[in-house]
């Protein structure tokens, strides 16, 4: 039974209450008693420990988020066994997307599209380190404190770049309200099928119920693979055509006409009105790039000719001013709000919100075709033959640069990737396209996956005609031994370069693994004198590890 852990000690944990019960594991609330802070301590049922399998899947999901370090994915804190039980302890979220929303019948689209851009935001993450998560529903969606949504659970999780033996056995694995169509029919899997998922749970809070229902599993599966949606606007009228046009581009039944990345679903929330920020919030509009077409061919009399070069220099200049300053004014916008220009062809497709100001854009345009017209025109005299065809040049904005200078730097032995791609090791500069989001990373591929300072991660804004230069700081861990007595002092290592704090009981203090810095270090105890250094924590030869020892003076 779950209660057979509660006031337990798992390790370094002690058991407090019960969270959640699953299919292959236990969740509960635990006191680290080293910090003194409050975890999520995950145990996998008695019945699976012991079977490789499950054990494997249980440390892989630990493994796989620790490897994913983001403020929109669960924290992994440790990972180990201790009396039998096999635990992984998190950072402690008790309240989940799923909780939420069986109290209320559905969110509002603002909060929908908050969430969703956390949720993109971390498989952008996710799959940027090659990982699909494969079980993206709302059970598995923390919720902070504040509101914003922590993806968990990477038990199902699969590295796109590794060992494919679960997609060549075919299994279906997931939950079937939220397969895609082709996890459905058990076929290879990339980001994409995540972002089906994603679309199901932005569905299930916005509408208040999933988008396909059945009598069982395979019911359900079969309306993923061949059944379309229900319009969720049938369902929650208030909901906004471009939402609701997200929600059904997620859930296309080909993943070709899903979104191809989840860079590329973030950014079409972000520029949804209601999203934080955007229009409805007193964000500035996209604006059109501004061409000037060319006007119909007009004959004309002979004897007006110099009428006519007067009248277009005029309207000409007049033309190119208006267009000089409108770029000046939407390049400045753009620079100060992040607004990205939209072709010109965009501006036919204008939603109604934005018809007026298209229409304001495009007014001193047509009133200065019509003011040329109409002084031209002539006297309701028929052309004379020897007239000559004239065609006003078409005016067009100085071409501009589309995209940015990028200059990465950081250690040596580090591997750089920009959006999941490998670019070089140590230093790596380039041209790339501009784009509101670009996910940077830097990895030392020789360092436990339980260092978090052997990965970086940055997502930055690349804008048209920057040049960005950006080190990306990674450190090796290494492993620290100290033998302090007496065994209750305690022993803190403080970065002096920036970084946490580490402090621990002296009997933990035995095997430390640390970022390589300069530490300061202290110990102290009850009725004893605190000792106080300063160290430089470096890669030892052969990988040994740095050790030390520290004897309290004391009464």
């Amino acid at each position: 039974m779950p209660d057979r852990y509660l006031g337990q000690n798992i390790g370094k944990y002690r058991v407090v209450r019960l969270l959640g019960v699953g299919a292959f594991s236990w969740v509960y609330e635990a006191v680290d008693r080293d910090l003194e802070i409050a975890v999520a301590l995950k145990i996998l049922r008695p019945e699976f420990a012991g079977a490789a399998d499950a054990e494997e899947r249980f440390r892989r999901e630990a493994t796989l988020a620790a490897r994913l370090r983001h403020r929109h994915i669960v924290t992994v804190r440790d990972v180990g066994r201790s009396d039998g039980a096999v635990f992984v302890a998190m950072d402690l979220l008790p309240l989940s997307l799923g909780r939420r929303l069986a109290v209320t019948a559905h969110l509002p689209e603002t909060e929908c599209i908050r969430l969703g851009l956390h949720i993109a935001a971390a498989l952008a993450m996710a799959h940027a380190g090659g990982v699909i998560h494969r079980d993206i529903k709302p059970d598995n969606i923390l919720l902070t404190p504040e509101g914003d949504a922590v993806v968990a659970d990477f038990g199902l999780a699969q590295a796109v770049a590794g060992d494919r033996a679960a997609d060549r056995s075919q299994r279906v694995l997931g939950t079937p309200h939220y397969f895609s169509p082709e996890q459905a029919r058990g076929l290879p899997l990339d980001g994409r099928s995540d972002l089906y998922s994603l679309g199901v749970t932005l569905f299930r809070a916005a509408t208040g119920r999933l988008p396909f229902e059945g009598e069982d599993w395979f019911d359900v599966a079969t309306q993923h693979v061949e059944s379309a949606p229900p319009s969720p606007r049938t369902l929650v009228p208030e909901l906004s055509p471009d939402f609701e046009a997200l929600i059904l581009r997620l859930l296309a039944k080909d993943p070709e006409a899903r979104f191809a990345t989840a860079l590329q679903a973030a950014d079409a929330l972000a520029a949804l009105p209601a999203a934080p920020g955007g229009a409805a919030n007193g964000a500035t509009p996209h604006l059109g790039a501004l061409t000037v077409e060319a006007f119909p061919p007009i004959r004309l009399r002979t004897q007006r000719r110099r009428r006519l070069a007067l009248a277009l220099g005029a309207a000409a200049a007049a033309v190119v001013v208006w267009v000089t300053t409108a770029r000046l004014r939407t390049n400045a916008d753009a620079a100060n709000d992040g607004v990205s220009l939209i072709a010109p062809s965009d501006m036919l497709a204008a939603t109604p919100s934005d018809s007026a100001l298209r229409s304001d854009l495009r007014l001193p345009l047509r009133s200065a075709a019509e003011s040329l017209a109409a002084l031209l025109r002539p006297d309701n005299a028929t052309p004379p033959p020897d007239t000559l065809p004239l065609r006003v040049p078409v005016l067009t904005p100085p071409p501009t640069r589309r995209t940015t200078r990028l200059e990465l730097t950081a250690p040596d032995s580090a591997q750089l990737y920009v959006d999941n791609q490998l670019v070089g090791r140590g230093r790596w500069s380039g041209e790339r396209p501009a784009a509101a989001r670009t996910v940077l990373r830097a990895v030392l591929d020789d360092a436990p996956l339980s260092c978090d300072a052997a990965a970086r991660d940055s997502i930055v804004r690349l804008a048209a005609g920057d040049q960005l230069a950006i080190h990306l700081v990674v450190r090796p861990c290494i492993e620290l031994r100290y033998t302090i007595g007496p065994r209750d002092a305690r022993f803190a290592l403080r970065p002096i370069d920036g970084g946490p704090t580490v402090e621990v009981r002296a009997d933990s203090a035995q095997s430390l693994s640390v970022p390589a810095g300069r530490y300061a270090v202290r110990a102290s105890a009850n009725r004893c004198y605190t000792f106080v250094d300063t160290i430089t924590v470096a890669r030892q030869p052969e990988g040994a590890p740095m050790t030390g020892r520290i004897r309290l003076d004391c009464n």
